[in-house]
Order: structure tokens, then C-alpha cells, then sequence
């Protein structure tokens, strides 16, 4: 019986990547995914913006002709709506603390679902559950809608 020879077939599986490639490969993989940070950029403004008011500036946020609707009052309608609503904010509570339980992505949808403790200027605590939807068009919202009760804001009866 003759001796068996040793193979010289080449394995066809792939190689290993260099370290320089794997260690591209894994800053991809944690870099946002468009430069700006994309939806995930934008989420991360939006919710520093809501926490941090020194942060938010509308025309970085919002675009030109966007709406923003509560679930009570009208509409708010491009740049000059949205200041106007956060004055009209503003004007009747002392100070909010937030926090972002969740944030969800979708294709062009931000949704934030948040923890608010808001003073109001009777000096009542108000405990406000809230989720923001924030639609996306060219980096920026152009539709949000906030769900929330608004009972938990009202004065007290009686």
C-alpha cells in the first residue's frame, strides 16, 4: 500500500482581519452613522435641548414650516409657532426637570417617552408622564405631537 501524501490544497476559508481592520471595522461600527449623527445626532440634541434649555435653539431643531401639536390648544406652525408655544410654556411654570426613559428610532421617526417634574407658579409639583413623536425630514423635525394628561397640569378644584 503506497504512503499517503500530504495535501497542498489551499483552506478556503477567509483570513483573519488584520488588526488595523478590525479596529476600523469596531469605530463604524460606534460611529453615528451619517455626519451630523443622523436620527440617533438628533435624538441626542433633542433630549439635551429638553434637559439643558441653554442648548435648544429652534432653527438647529426644527424645520421652516414645521407643526408641533399638544393634546390640547391649537397648533403650532414653523419657527415663530414654536417660540411663541415655549414663551406661553415657560410663562406658567418656574422650572421642569426631565428625563428620557426611552428613546426609540424609526426610519424618520424620534420617539422620546419622558419623566417630567414640573414646579408651576403656584408652587405645585406636577408629576408629567409625557411621549414626544418627532417626525424627521432633512435632519431636522418637521411634525411632533406630545401625549400626556393635561389634568396633571390644571389647578386644583375647589
Amino acid at each position: 500500500m503506497p504512503a499517503r501524501r500530504k495535501s497542498t490544497a489551499r483552506r478556503t476559508t477567509a483570513r483573519k482581519p488584520t488588526r488595523a481592520k478590525s479596529a476600523k471595522k469596531a469605530a463604524a461600527r460606534k460611529a453615528p452613522a451619517k455626519a451630523g449623527g443622523g436620527l440617533d445626532g438628533l435624538a441626542r440634541k433633542i433630549v439635551r435641548a429638553t434637559v439643558d434649555p441653554t442648548k435648544f435653539s429652534v432653527t438647529d431643531l426644527y424645520t421652516a414650516d414645521c407643526v408641533s401639536e399638544e393634546v390640547a390648544g391649537p397648533a403650532a406652525h414653523g419657527h415663530s409657532g414654536i417660540e411663541q408655544k415655549l414663551r406661553q410654556w415657560e410663562s406658567m411654570q418656574r422650572s421642569t426637570k426631565w428625563k428620557a426613559r426611552n428613546v426609540v428610532l424609526g426610519r424618520n421617526v424620534i420617539c422620546i417617552e419622558w419623566d417630567a417634574e414640573v414646579t408651576l407658579n403656584d408652587g405645585r409639583v406636577a408629576k408629567l408622564p409625557e411621549v414626544a413623536i418627532h417626525e424627521v425630514k432633512g435632519g431636522k423635525i418637521a411634525r411632533e405631537r406630545f401625549y400626556y394628561n393635561p389634568a396633571a397640569l390644571a389647578p386644583p378644584q375647589g
